[in-house]
């Protein structure tokens, strides 16, 4: 019974535990899909509130404007969104607010903004949900676009300076504006502009004035400019002024001052350079206590070698010097070099030379006194590498090892100079001086200079600078010369050395190394003995010099000084007439036994003033002295020894020169051969050895107006060859050192211009350096004949108005021997051909070419045609035979057959008296036949004595161009018609007025 109580009470259990459980598991599924709903719906709306606004936005907003371009829109739900805010910054203004309009998010500036002050915003921006939340954040990008606001302006309120008249001038001044908009299109200026055109200025837009004639004081002393400025949007400024006073050139001037002294080498004689000069005095009159005159005499000799002659044959005799650049040495012979007197080397930083070891004797530099003395020429262009070492001399290890005992070079422009000491002077541990560092601006200025190096066997060392002795400044007292410490060498036994001009030797590479890029003239070397300052003066003074007015013939209140070097001597004086005789005695001289023969530039510069008063400037005067070859050579009482290939250098230490009446014609190259014994005879030289310099070709030259113009190859005919006694030509001896063509008188650069044709290609090929100024061309350099013939014929001379001028002069003359002897001078003459007015003539066209045929002058053609080809009178006049006139303006008188087709009026009055005499002669045949009248074939008629046929022609009138029947060529009208000639060039050509009073001549039809 108890059993199955207990076992319904577990069937009970059971269940209601299934029912429970059943009951449970209804109720949880629900709840766990309802929690999953309400997660994703959190989610979508989460994720519309981060989507609401772009990343980021990008605005315009223009200086003048306040709304805000946006890109893209900003769009958002009015339902959702119900503002939005403006992120900002601290100490960063936002001007700018952000409103909701139609679902559009517009930006506006609160203010007109500066794009001068600012040109970008950057904030950040955010939606607010009507809800109070907010959207994430998004970045705004807003750019200032600029307006033309502001108008350029000057830098200066005005500006004034003051010019030369009579001048062309590349700049006067430079004006200056400024913008101050922000963007290149408004903020920049681009145009300059002078407002008042009639005044004779043009500006540039970079704002520099230049006149573009000559002013003059008398016309205009004083030329203001109104110039404005605009900005690359053509915005103008406000304009300023520009005031360019015009300083007077007084017209006084000495007078009497030659355009060429001559001076005769081998003379120790002075010569007066002025002994005629006078002043001239202008329109400035002043008393004569209240009057000061300033004069300088100037004497240019930098273009000679060394910059002027010096002699030192009587300098450093007591000591012993060693050439290591002798002429026509072994180990000299394959350099490149200018023979003369004294020759200059060439070194192009691949070239160098080994002096023999009898010469140098293995010198140990380091343990004793020694002196070097060199001329030499240096470029900062010669070598791109400034680290580069150039080597003027170098003594290194011969074998095995490349260490430089002792050397002098360049590098980085600063001359250098090592020396090391050896193993066994003193402790090797110890550092001693090694090398001396001099910056020096004389290395790399491209000019000769003369360097001296003494040094002592303390190792002091001095160096002089073309004499002067160098002496560092204050600054530079600890740097300059750079003084570098280092070890002795170590021992090498075995080891000489090679001493080396222009370059070092390495052994190791059995070659030569850092090559000096320049010229050299003379390295000499003392050993056991150092120069002198007094040696080293000597052997640097010029043997050419001015000489100064003896002080007797100074008067009170003036005054002569004259510089150290003697080329420059300045008169200051009260008195005119004084002055003027200080002047005519300042002279010349050169003592140097063989001086350099050529040109030396003289200077005068004058000025004058009265108390109280602005010193007036005379016009410079430049003339020059031509130091000429010696009349003849003459052997000295020493005699020579028969050597056929004497140079000339060694030939003038042997010879004398002797002046004689009669002056040579030609210049020498080399001595007659004389015996050997050596006695003692004095003779002049075979007229077989010696070379003449031959200049040939035309020299008269007839141009006309329009080639002048063009411009004319002045020396294009010529040729130029050496040749001896018997018209030989001697082909060792076809060079030459300079050229120089002088045009008298001077070049008007205003109208007158020498250029060298084809200048580019010619510079680039040839070493000849070309100088053109006022004066003529100046050509330097070693080189072959037929190269300066190309220079010479590549000559272009031009003249804009030739109306100026009957003709023109230009002289040629070559030398050869680094400037030791010269040729002749060759004269041109080159004449500019006149157009004149021609008569009135019925001379036939035969005639006219019969004149041309047998005409004595071989013309071809003038003006390239026909009629131009024969030199009548009729139609030009020659500069030599003829008076000239002003020039007449040329007519332009139209050919009607030539012609025609540019006067449409003209062809229609020929077409219109074509046709009535056509219809005159069909009437006149008709009344002859009806007459009766029976006339032979090709019977001439007689003239018409009808009063009734006879043609009415008092209005009609043929005006043709005699040049025509006088057979002008078709080239010369056609220049004549030109609308392109200038004014000055046109002449008036006669007319001539046809009545047509004709005969008829009939033929029986």
């Amino acid at each position: 019974m108890c059993n199955n109580k207990v076992a319904s009470l577990a069937v009970s259990f059971l269940l209601l535990s299934c029912g429970l459980a059943r009951a449970t598991g209804s109720s949880m599924t629900p709840l766990k899909y309802q929690m999953s709903l309400s997660n994703e719906n959190d989610d979508d709306y989460l994720s519309q509130k981060e989507n609401v606004l772009e990343k980021s936005y990008h605005g315009l907003i223009r200086e003048n404007e306040t709304l805000v371009e946006i890109t893209p829109l900003i769009k958002v739900d009015e339902e959702k969104i119900c503002n939005f805010r403006i992120l900002k910054k601290p100490y960063h203004e936002i001007p700018f607010q952000i409103e909701l309009i139609n679902n559009l998010g517009i930006l506006k500036a609160r203010r007109t903004l500066n794009c001068e002050k600012r040109k970008s915003y950057h904030f950040e921006i955010m939606a607010t949900f009507c809800d109070g939340t907010h959207s994430a954040t998004a970045n705004v990008h807003i750019t200032v676009i600029d307006i033309n606001e502001y108008a350029p302006t000057f830098v200066q309120p005005s500006y004034v300076t003051e010019v030369d008249e009579g001048r062309l001038y590349k700049e006067i001044i430079r004006v200056e504006a400024t913008d101050k908009d922000c963007t290149p299109l408004f903020g920049d200026v681009c145009k300059y502009e002078i407002l008042n055109n009639d005044q004779p200025f043009i500006i540039d837009n970079e704002g520099s004035i230049k006149n573009t004639e000559p002013l003059s004081h008398k016309a205009s002393h004083n030329h203001i400019l109104s110039v404005v400025a605009y900005d690359c949007a053509m915005k103008e400024s406000a304009p300023i002024m520009v005031s360019i006073k015009v300083r007077r050139v007084c017209d006084a001037r000495f007078l009497g001052i030659p355009e060429r002294i001559d001076y005769t080498a081998s003379t120790t004689e002075s010569l007066s350079l002025f002994p005629n000069a006078r002043l001239e005095l202008c329109d400035l009159y002043c008393g004569k206590q209240n009057l000061n005159i300033h004069t300088s005499v100037a004497l240019k000799t930098k273009h000679i070698s060394f910059g002027c002659d010096r002699d030192i044959s009587n300098c450093s005799t007591g000591l012993s010097f060693i050439d290591l650049l002798p002429r026509n040495a072994e180990w000299t012979k394959d350099l490149s070099y200018d023979e003369g007197f004294e020759p200059v080397f060439h070194f192009d930083g691949s070239t160098g030379v080994i002096v023999p070891d009898a010469l140098s004797f293995h010198h140990d530099f380091s343990t004793r006194s020694f002196s070097i003395v060199t001329i030499f020429r240096h470029s900062s262009m010669a070598s791109g590498n400034k680290h580069t070492k150039e080597h003027i001399i170098c003594s290194a290890d011969d074998h095995k090892m490349n260490r430089h005992h002792m050397a002098l070079f360049v590098r980085n422009c600063r001359l250098i100079l090592l020396l090391r000491k050896n193993f066994n002077e003193g402790d090797l541990n110890i550092f001693s001086p090694a090398e001396w560092r001099w910056k020096i601006p004389h290395v790399c200025d491209n000019e000769w200079h003369h360097y001296a190096l003494s040094v002592n066997q303390l190792s002091k060392v001095e160096l002089y600078i073309d004499g002067v002795r160098f002496e560092n400044s204050v600054e530079d007292r600890h740097n300059n010369p750079e003084v570098i410490d280092d070890w002795p060498l170590h021992a090498a036994h075995g080891v000489n050395t090679t001493l080396s001009v222009g370059a070092c030797y390495q052994s190791s590479e059995n070659r030569l190394k850092h090559g000096f890029n320049g010229d050299i003239s003379q390295i000499k070397v003392s050993i056991d003995t150092i120069l002198s300052a007094e040696d080293v003066r000597c052997g640097t003074n010029c043997a050419e010099h001015l000489l100064p007015p003896p002080e007797s013939l100074l008067e009170a209140g003036s005054q002569v000084q004259a510089n150290a070097q003697m080329n420059e001597i300045y008169i200051q004086g009260q008195s005119k007439s004084n002055v003027e005789l200080l002047l005519q005695k300042i002279q010349y001289v050169n003592i140097k036994g063989y001086p350099t023969i050529g040109r030396r530039n003289i200077e005068v510069r004058t000025s004058m003033m009265c108390i109280n008063q602005s010193s007036t400037r005379l016009p410079t005067i430049e003339t020059y002295i031509m130091v000429n070859e010696p009349s003849q050579l003459v052997i000295s009482e020493e005699g020579v020894a028969d050597n056929s290939e004497m140079n000339v250098g060694e030939f003038k230490d042997k010879f004398k020169i002797t002046t004689y009446t009669q002056k040579s014609s030609f210049i020498t190259s080399r001595p007659s051969t004389v015996n050997d014994q050596g006695q003692h005879m004095q003779g002049e030289i075979s007229s077989e050895e010696k070379a003449k310099i031959i200049i040939s070709g035309n020299t008269n030259n007839l141009v006309s107006y329009p080639e002048i113009k063009r411009g004319v190859h002045i020396l294009g005919n010529i040729n130029i060859t050496v040749v001896n006694a018997n018209n030989k030509i001697m082909s060792n001896m076809q060079n030459l050192d300079s050229c120089s063509v002088i045009v008298f008188p001077s070049l008007n650069p205003d109208h007158e211009e020498i250029q060298v044709d084809s200048d580019e290609s010619l510079s680039s090929t040839l070493d000849i350096k070309t100088n053109i100024n006022k004066d003529g061309v100046e050509m330097i350099g070693s080189d072959a004949i037929e190269n300066y013939l190309e220079v010479l014929k590549a000559l272009l001379y031009s003249n804009k108005k030739p109306a100026y001028y009957l003709n023109r002069v230009f002289k040629l003359a070559c030398t050869q021997l680094n400037s030791e002897f010269k040729s002749q001078e060759f004269t041109l003459t080159l004449t500019v051909l006149h157009p004149k007015l021609a008569p009135k003539t019925t001379t036939t066209t035969a005639s006219i070419f019969g004149v041309a045929e047998h005409s004595p002058y071989g013309i071809s053609g003038v003006n390239g045609g026909v009629g131009s080809t024969s030199f009548d009178n009729r139609l030009f006049a020659h500069a030599m035979m003829h008076s000239h006139d002003v020039q007449e303006p040329k007519v332009h008188v139209r050919s009607i057959i030539h012609k025609a087709e540019s006067s449409h009026p003209t062809m229609l009055i020929i077409l219109i008296c074509a046709f009535l005499v056509i219809v005159l002669c069909g009437v006149s045949i008709a009344r002859l036949k009806s007459n009766g009248l029976k006339y032979t074939d090709r019977q001439p008629c007689p003239k018409i004595a009808d009063e009734s046929l006879v043609w009415d022609d008092s209005a009609l009138t043929i005006t043709i161009n005699p040049m025509q029947t006088d057979a002008v060529s078709e080239d010369s009208s056609n220049s004549e018609n030109s609308e392109s000639e200038d004014e000055e060039d046109r002449i008036t050509l006669p007319t001539r007025t046809l009545s047509s009073g004709f005969f008829i001549c009939c033929i029986r039809g």
